[in-house]
């Protein structure tokens, strides 16, 4: 195939076929994800969902450090329309990140066994930290080339293979969450070698850690994002095992997880809405941004809310029918986190285009203060409230984001279209030369 057949055929699968191919997906990534929590709690209940949602935050931190460190940068960086993306050197620096948290993660899980705290599960996480890295970066990247194909595929291997071996377990009456996780890390594995059979790139060489090295000065500015929007996304998760319990974690997990499919939604925009801004930025300077946003802020918005609503109004039967009697106090949960979720999404278009106007030290601090909210309304309401308190500890993080990103955009719009309009030329994107 030549190369201009190539990129004809990465535009098609990049248009109306790649959305259609992008929602199908996405879904798929999502189900797989509720399926596994859904059956851990099916086979030990509320205290062992407890346990896994503390080792699936502790993965989602880990996500966060690796999309901050190597896989946002390189989006916004580099060129999505061809050119030399550097792959292998992206799933290098992917790889040795993970590993080297993983190391860290097992010393520490280790030494917390010793003294009596239950790190069963983070340990049980462990081995297969570097397999979801892998996994997620190149679906991220496959969604950066237009190649939504290569993400469905990558995606289909994981949910047929996760899927078996949950089957498995349960017909071997198993309860034990460590097999869970390793049925969910084995996987990522295969969908993580089909990952890179896809791109064609040899696991072998060097490179990883110089790459992370040339990503830094763009890269610290997501890694400081991203320390601030987790605590008040989701970090604060992991204090309420420790004020409440792990079964009380359990049923918020059960409750919070029926709102979990609309993340897939937040995932899509991104994946698919960042890539879009930037070109956006590139083609038509400010004024292509200014114009994409609002269509990409409407979308993510009616998306949310009709799945969000249709959710919080069934709350009640869902619970009893997905996860059975035990988590049926958790439909305030599931409302409340309804709520966070709308709210999130009226700002994460402007979050979007943000960043890939390179603003990310203003993201930086609206993010700080949401963190600050967080962590205080965390400290008092689920004391006083319970699992009511939990669930607006989100509420109002979301409020003070929503607010704080659609003020930034808005400031960016009127200074970017009005220099545009004074020198008569483009807003560029930064590239690889620039620093934030």
């Amino acid at each position: 195939m030549t190369r201009h057949a190539s990129l004809a055929r990465q535009r098609r699968i990049g248009g109306g076929r790649g959305a259609a191919l992008t929602l199908v997906d996405q879904l798929i990534f999502s189900a797989s994800n509720f399926a596994l929590g859904v059956a851990i709690a099916r086979a030990g209940g509320a205290d062992a969902l407890g346990a896994f949602t503390i080792a699936f935050l502790i993965w989602l931190t880990i996500l966060g450090a690796n999309r901050a460190l190597v896989i946002e940068p390189m989006t916004v960086g580099d060129s999505t329309n061809g050119g030399d993306p550097q792959l292998r050197e992206g799933m290098l620096a992917s790889l040795g990140l993970s590993t080297g948290i993983a190391i860290v993660l097992a010393v520490v899980a280790s030494l917390l066994l010793i003294v009596d705290v239950d790190a069963v599960a983070v340990l049980a996480l462990v081995p297969w930290i570097p397999s979801l890295a892998i996994q997620v970066y190149w679906r991220a990247m496959a969604y950066r080339l237009q190649r939504a194909d290569h993400a469905l595929v990558s995606d289909v291997v994981f949910a047929v293979t996760q899927g078996s071996l949950i089957f498995a377990l349960f017909a071997l009456d198993v309860e034990s969450v460590s097999a869970f996780l390793a049925a969910w890390g084995i996987g990522a594995t295969a969908s993580a070698f089909a990952g890179i059979w896809l791109a064609r790139v040899r696991v072998t060489g060097r490179g990883g850690t110089a790459h992370l090295r040339a990503l830094w000065p763009r890269s610290r500015w997501f890694l400081a994002e991203f320390g601030t929007i987790f605590p008040s996304d989701q970090g604060y998760q992991l204090l309420l095992p420790i004020m409440l319990g792990t079964v009380i974690l359990g049923e918020f997990r059960a409750g919070a997880s029926l709102i979990g499919p609309a993340v897939v939604i937040s995932l899509a925009a991104a994946n698919v809405g960042l890539p879009a801004c930037v070109r956006q930025l590139q083609l038509r300077g400010m004024s292509g941004l200014a114009a994409y946003t609002p269509r990409l802020t409407v979308g993510i918005v009616a998306l949310t809310t009709i799945y969000c609503g249709l959710v919080a109004i069934l709350a009640d039967p869902i619970l009893l029918l997905v996860y059975g009697q035990e988590f049926t106090g958790a439909a305030i949960v599931t409302q409340l986190v309804a709520a966070q979720l709308v709210l999130t999404a009226i700002g994460l278009g402007y979050d979007i285009a943000l960043k890939a106007a390179g603003q990310m030290k203003q993201l930086w601090a609206i993010r700080a203060a949401t963190a600050v909210v967080s962590i205080t309304c965390v400290s008092v309401l689920p004391i006083l409230f319970g699992l009511v308190g939990a669930g607006l500890v989100g509420v109002l993080a979301a409020v003070v984001y929503t607010v704080g990103v659609t003020m930034a955009y808005r400031k960016l719009r009127r200074r970017g279209l009005t220099s545009q309009a004074a020198n008569g030329q483009h807003y560029a994107a930064p590239t690889r030369k620039h620093k934030l």
